[in-house]
């Protein structure tokens, strides 16, 4: 049984038609041939085999030598009852807040007069229109609503950089003349996941001047690799005998106490440095953290690369035996101390002011865009998010058109702004197991957090990317931490969907169009054959909540959540409470 979405007949000899069509369930197509006279088909069957016919065929599957295909010779065709379309039958209807139409370039695939139809179908109050840095679609969506009881909430997922500075990590006002301790890693690999430390160097610098050294190998307790020693000049005879992590960790950051710790490229060695520290000595880091790799951006700018080596080039200082910590961090201390200089000469004094500074000279194209969905509330909003979309395009565009923070700040009244997907700063931070101060300062940035289907972030289990997500358990885990942040600092929480196709099986069309586009973080995450059940289409309440609220689920049930309820004046976004609910014990599955 099938839909016919092609149909061809050619006349033979003898005034007969042999007749194909090809026909699809949906799950899988086929052509069927059959041999007919041309006055019967004519008179009889033309209106009954066209296009967009539902039929159900018996015959003889066969190798047709002619189209040198597999088909169908049809003996017996007769219509029959197309099958029922999707319908929402949730008492409480769910409003979806994160929708891409075909205006998503290479990546949504629908048109938005479908979605909003399909809306109006299934009798939903309001629907989010959010595709990815644009707003083409908002005209066709208000004309497609026409006089029905729908409202548009009109919005867009932004392209977000931190121009506000990324230099200083939880700043306590401490003075340039207070106590650094600048240091640096050597490590077995490069994910923190799975490899370990194997040397720690560092300098304590106090007024500018430097007061005390620490440098120790530590045993990594698994064999460095050729690559690594050839790169480090580490070997496995030099940390056999040496202190492992759990000893040596505690005394290192007795000797940091609580000193601003400095290194080149300071995510990398910090990342190790807490995961250790948490995982292995039960200690949370809450030191001030300074990146001399983001202060040379924005006190080099004549650089075009920021390593250390070209640094310490630029500036004079002396680096040798490059890639061991204790040089390294003694290298690191000279050009830091040179940056205190240069720091002073533009009248910074004080952490907490490099930041600022910092944002001043940002080069924006240097900046990792994250996603955030913004929505309009009202119609200064919708005039607030079409400038901020111009600015995008017109003055921050880089590969993508990008919203700095500083901008979203200037322009945020009348704007809803929530923490979108895997690909959102908050999700990240999660994912690289940032402070759990960077984490809540997110989410009070932020109106509402944003959870979505398991099946959408089932890529990263499998990705290279993604270092510390290796099963779907690891996925719920952080829905779960996003439920929880909601909870503690009471903000509203919100599933959707990140629909980009209106149907299960139209999802082959999206990954068509994500396996063409240079720039798709998911291209290759997709399986060739796709699986039509996982995520990204257009969903009811029911299916919601069986299956992104697996986070719920698992928990044993939890308070619902409410989401968010602030859209107002003549536009009237508005979205109705939306809960997170307990799945009935035999439904769960």
């Amino acid at each position: 049984e099938g839909s016919i979405y092609n149909v061809e007949a050619k006349e033979i000899k003898g005034e007969k038609y042999i007749v194909s069509f090809d026909i699809t369930d949906l799950s899988d197509s086929t052509t069927v041939k059959f041999f007919v006279k041309r006055s019967v088909f004519d008179q009889e069957l033309s209106d009954k085999i066209k296009k967009g016919k539902y039929l159900r065929v018996q015959g003889d599957v066969q190798f047709d030598k002619y189209s040198k295909e597999i088909n169908i010779m049809a003996k017996n065709i007769m219509t029959a009852a197309a099958p029922a379309p999707r319908m929402d039958d949730s008492e409480e209807k769910r409003v979806e807040l994160h929708l891409h139409t075909q205006m998503s370039s290479m990546d949504g695939v629908t048109h938005v007069k479908k979605y909003i139809q399909r809306a109006i179908d299934w009798g939903h109050k309001a629907i989010a229109i959010t595709d990815h840095g644009v707003v083409q679609a908002f005209p066709d969506a208000m004309n497609a609503v026409g006089k029905a009881d729908l409202k548009v909430i009109y919005g867009v997922e932004a392209y977000l950089i931190d121009d506000l500075g990324s230099v200083v990590t939880m700043p306590r006002g401490q003075s340039l003349d207070d106590t650094f301790v600048v240091f640096d890693i050597e490590t077995t690999g490069l994910s923190r996941e799975t490899e370990s430390i194997t040397e720690i160097g560092a300098v304590k610098l106090q007024d500018g001047k430097i007061v005390d050294r620490f440098s120790t190998f530590v045993n990594p307790e698994k064999p460095i690799s050729d690559e690594i020693t050839k790169l480090t000049g580490i070997t496995d005879e030099m940390v056999a005998d040496a202190p492992v992590i759990q000893d040596i960790l505690p005394k290192f950051l007795d000797f940091c106490g609580d000193a601003v710790m400095v290194a080149h490229n300071a995510n990398f060695d910090m990342g190790f440095i807490r995961v250790n520290a948490e995982r292995k000595c039960n200690i949370e880091v809450k030191n001030t953290v300074l990146d001399t790799l983001e202060l040379s951006r924005s006190l080099l700018p004549e650089l075009n690369k920021h390593k250390l080596n070209l640094v310490c080039d630029h500036l004079g200082v002396s680096l040798e035996g490059h890639h061991r910590a204790v040089n390294d961090a003694e290298a690191t201390a000279e050009v830091f101390r040179k940056f205190i200089d240069m720091l002073v000469e533009n009248k910074i004094y004080h952490v907490d002011d490099i930041n600022v500074f910092s944002s001043q000279t940002v080069n924006y194209k240097k900046l990792k865009a994250h996603h955030a969905i913004i929505l309009a509330k009202n119609y200064t909003g919708l005039r607030n998010l079409y400038e901020l979309v111009s600015l995008a395009h017109l003055d921050y565009f880089h590969r993508r058109p990008r919203i700095p923070k500083s901008k979203l700040i200037q322009h945020r009244d009348g704007l809803i702004l929530g923490s979108a997907c895997e690909a959102g700063e908050l999700y990240r931070a999660i994912l690289e197991g940032k402070p759990k101060q960077v984490i809540e300062e997110l989410v009070n940035f932020y109106d509402y957090l944003e959870i979505q289907p398991l099946g959408n972030n089932k890529f990263m289990i499998d990705s290279p990317r993604v270092e510390n997500v290796h099963s779907m358990q690891d996925i719920i885990n952080i829905n779960k931490r996003i439920v929880a942040l909601a909870d503690e600092h009471n903000k509203p929480v919100v599933g959707t969907c990140d629909v980009h196709f209106i149907n299960p099986e139209d999802e082959i069309k999206d990954w068509v169009h994500c396996l063409n586009n240079p720039w798709s973080g998911t291209s290759m995450s997709y399986e060739v054959t796709p699986n039509y059940s996982e995520s990204g289409w257009m969903a009811t309440k029911t299916i919601v909540v069986y299956d992104f609220i697996d986070a719920k689920i698992c928990a044993g049930g939890a308070t619902p959540q409410e989401a968010i309820t602030a859209c107002e004046e003549a536009i009237k976004v508005l979205t109705e409470k939306y809960y997170v609910e307990e799945a009935d014990a035999d439904t769960e599955e």
